[in-house]
Formats: C-alpha cells, structure tokens, sequence
C-alpha cells in the first residue's frame, strides 16, 4: 500500500468513526443534535450528497424555480400572524409561536447574488418549516424521523440518511417511543411515494393561500388522514 492510500484509507477511517460517534450520541440525546450532529457534514460533503443535489436542481419543475426564483424576503412573523385564518403563513406563525421558534436563517445574511446551488441548500433548509407545517409535523424525535425518511427516500441523501439512522436508533434508548418512531418513519416514505419533492411549489407566492390549498395541490389529504400525529394536524389547523 502506498503512503497515499494508507493517508486516504487513515482519513476515512477516521471520518466514519466520527459520523458513527454523531449517530449514537444523536440518538442518546436528540436535544443536542446541533452539538452532537456537527459530524453528518461528513457525508453531507462528499461527491454523493452533491450527485444527488444536482439531480434535484435538473427536475424541469425546479428547473423553472430557479429560472424564476421566488423573492428571499418572507413576511415577519407579525404579518403572518395577521394573515388569513388556516392560510399557510397563519399556520407557519401558529406553529412556530406554540414552539417559540423562528426562522432558522437570518434574512439579512442571504446573499443576492448566490449560485443555483447555494440558493437551494439555503432554500432547502428555510423550507424545513413549511414542510413541517404542511404535514403536520411536531418537532420530536418521531416529527423529525418523518421529515427525515421524506427527505432520504425521496432524495438518496447521504447527509439525510445519516440523520435518519440516528432516529432509528433512539428507541434503543427509549423503547417507548420506538413504535411511535418507526410509524413516523413509514408515514414520511408514504408521502415521498405521493409527492416526489417539496422543493419545486413556490410557497413564497402562496402564504395567504389556504394550507387546505396547498394539500389538495400536492394530493395528500387522504394520506394525512393516516398520520400518526393526528393531534399536531389538529393543533395547527385549529
């Protein structure tokens, strides 16, 4: 073996071993992902994660997003507040107050001049909360391993699949949320089978438009019918 290979085998070793610690660690305590979960960068940089991302920007319908892409500035939470009742910006606001969250990105740091590419991850991630809103989804473990599956069996993402096996590892932890989990978990694949991405509807365009709208548009309403978080839909809809 060569001191090169043996330098690029080390390195990988080394990189899975720290995916692998963030998996576990993640899994034992979900509230920390931000400090246990720095390592899921790893697969998130590798030339799969940006294989699958350019296969997400050639879909003609993102391709026509990005062609005309929606305005970076979203309404404040006060406007959205004032918005129509059961519409998607009134709903995003309902949510987000009853968890006291905001939006994770800072508008003000969004550039104006970003590349296909940074402006999906950077959309991407801002739409995380739209996605949850729409269905219907809590910010728990089981919420997230919803979101999670949706994204990984949709997308192939590395990044994603590592985040996924950490949620499918909590009920070693906790064996009563298993059940609940593996129920989020198959409810996200559901809805990837129904709808093959959430990137590509201009929701910038739509926030006083009726979240019932917006569901009935992507054809998921019987399907929210069979989702294991029943209250949340109600909680947020109300």
């Amino acid at each position: 073996m060569s001191e090169q290979q043996h330098y690029v085998r080390s390195s990988f070793s080394k990189s899975a071993t720290k995916l692998a610690v963030s998996i576990l660690q993640t899994a034992k305590q979900p509230e920390k992902i931000f400090q246990h979960g720095r390592y899921f960068a790893i697969p998130g940089q590798t030339k799969l994660e940006k294989d699958c991302i350019e296969r997400v920007l050639a879909i003609p319908k993102v391709q026509e997003l990005l062609a005309n892409r929606p305005s970076p500035l979203w309404p404040d939470l006060e406007q959205m507040a004032a918005m129509p009742k059961g519409s998607l910006g009134w709903c995003v606001h309902r949510r987000l107050e009853k968890l006291g969250l905001s939006f994770l990105v800072d508008q003000s740091l969004i550039s104006e001049s970003q590349t296909d590419e940074e402006f999906a991850i950077t959309r991407f991630i801002r739409l995380h909360e739209i996605h949850h809103t729409i269905l219907g989804l809590p910010i728990t473990v089981a919420g997230e391993a919803a979101a999670t599956a949706f994204y990984a069996s949709t997308g192939s993402s590395p990044y994603q699949i590592g985040v996924l096996s950490s949620w499918m590892l909590r009920g070693a932890y906790e064996p009563n949320e298993h059940r609940l989990i593996w129920d989020a978990i198959g409810f996200g694949i559901a809805v990837g089978q129904e709808v093959t991405e959430l990137f590509s509807p201009r929701w910038e365009d739509g926030w006083e438009r009726p979240i019932i709208d917006w569901q009935n548009e992507l054809g998921i309403n019987k399907l929210l019918m069979t989702s294991p978080f029943q209250e949340d839909l109600e909680d947020i809809y109300a």
